[in-house]
């Protein structure tokens, strides 16, 4: 930390909010730095690189020459920050000396070391990924990046988890590659995999299964299926209705090669039908709803990275380059992340009392669930279907439903949700002292 000499005594000189944010990544960084090779004619260092980034990310300015070109270069940022001037042409060559690797590393360093938070209620239920693709237009000479006949573009390939709101690992690929294919690439045991229409197939089900991961995929109607088992439905009071037609059924699928037996959940809402397919049979009913409901926070990750920090706009052509560009564009977002919990927890109103109590009563097994009457086919299925769905952490979670809407949804609000006025507030705060008046701001955003 720097330090003021004065003529009476050595003051410590808090840091500013930009060290702040870099804070979990800061030595990591530099001991990066000593191991890469040196170039003999080097100006621009990866340590310098990486911060210029950062601030490029976090602090919104849209376009990285304009960046480079017109603050940076006229000395127009504080001196606080403490960012070197550069060559607009030695920051672009920097993209081609640097490996991916290193920048991969810093990600998965963050992912592994600081304690974001998780949400409890969702922890009970496993480790979760939402998985989806998402375009980003390119131009027509990134061959590279193929789709049309007439037009490039490349594809995003994310997995967000579910329990700590945040993206854990992602592919760069052409934007007509395959969505199923990137899934299987990047299969983990012990995950469960969230995802809309165009996931699945017989295969892909098969590998997920084989991966020792699980699946709750939406799919199409219409498929030729055998019931081999009614389920009963499982559904709160509360939201039952707002559900029409909803049943919960084991299946298997008449053209399925593998023959393997699925969980099929239907259900209405209006005129829009909703088949929800998944492995796993110790979810009631209505979680499974919620789970493929909460797939929804994929897509505002997507418009935060294309909007928000204006992603959509690429930096460089190159395959390289544009996965630099994500790798660093996700860890500005985990950063901000990071400071977003910690302030949040630093103003004195953190509502862990009320998480606490809801995780005690759920490992304290407190029983009792509404279910919507079982028909007599339902009620043949009735061995099967309490020997899956009444284990105990899925009973006392669905005993809760009220507390898990609306904890969740305080939750995201305090601990996760990174608007417009809150990224503004940090900009403007990024040479300022980290201090209580930076933490009241921030936390008034």
């Amino acid at each position: 930390m720097p330090k003021k000499t004065t003529a009476d005594h050595i003051v410590k000189v808090p840091p500013t909010v930009f060290d702040q944010l870099l804070e979990p990544v800061e030595e990591f960084v530099r001991n990066q730095e000593r191991e890469l090779p040196k170039h003999p004619n080097q100006k621009l260092g990866y340590y310098d690189f990486f911060r210029l980034l950062m601030y490029f990310w976090v602090s919104k300015i849209g376009s990285l020459k304009l960046f480079i070109n017109t603050p940076l270069k006229k000395g127009l940022l504080p001196a606080a920050l403490q960012l070197r001037s550069v060559p607009y042409t030695t920051f672009g060559e920097a993209f081609e000396r640097f490996p991916v690797a290193t920048f991969r590393r810093v990600f998965q360093h963050l992912l592994s070391t600081v304690p974001f938070r998780a949400i409890p209620e969702l922890s009970t239920l496993g480790t979760l990924y939402c998985i989806d693709g998402s375009l980003f237009p390119v131009i027509n000479s990134m061959q590279w990046a193929s789709y049309t006949s007439k037009h490039q573009s490349l594809k995003l390939h994310l997995c967000f988890e579910l329990n700590r709101m945040l993206a854990v690992e992602f592919l760069v690929t052409a934007a007509n590659f395959s969505e199923r294919a990137a899934l299987i690439k990047m299969l983990k045991a012990g995950v469960t995999y969230i995802a809309d229409r165009g996931y699945m197939s017989f295969k892909v089900g098969d590998e997920v299964l084989k991966a020792k991961a699980h699946f709750v995929f939406r799919v199409k109607t219409g498929l030729k299926l055998t019931v081999t088992k009614t389920l009963r439905v499982q559904l709160p009071k509360t939201v039952a209705a707002i559900f029409n037609n909803v049943t919960d059924e084991l299946i298997r699928y008449t053209n399925d090669e593998f023959k393997h037996i699925y969980r099929l959940v239907c259900f209405s809402i209006g005129k829009e039908k909703f088949h929800i397919l998944t492995d796993r049979h110790d979810l009631t009913t209505f979680q499974v709803i919620m789970l493929y409901a909460l797939r929804w926070q994929i897509e505002l990750l997507f418009r935060f990275l294309k909007r928000t920090i204006n992603g959509i706009h690429l930096i460089k052509q190159d395959e390289r380059g544009v996965t630099i560009q994500f790798y660093t564009m996700l860890i500005a977002a985990l950063l901000e992340l990071r400071l977003k919990q910690m302030t949040a927890d630093m103003d004195g109103s953190d509502d862990a009392q009320s998480s606490e109590k809801i995780s005690q009563e759920l490992a304290e097994g407190v029983n009792g669930f509404d279910q919507i009457p079982a028909t007599d086919t339902q009620k043949e299925g009735r061995g099967v279907a309490g020997n899956w769905d009444r284990t105990p952490k899925t009973a006392k979670l669905l005993s809760y439903e009220y507390q898990f809407i609306e904890n969740i949804g305080k939750k995201l609000y305090k601990y996760w949700k990174i608007g417009i006025h809150w990224l503004t507030a940090l900009k403007s705060l990024l040479a300022e002292p980290f201090d209580e008046r930076a933490v009241k701001i921030l936390n008034s955003s």
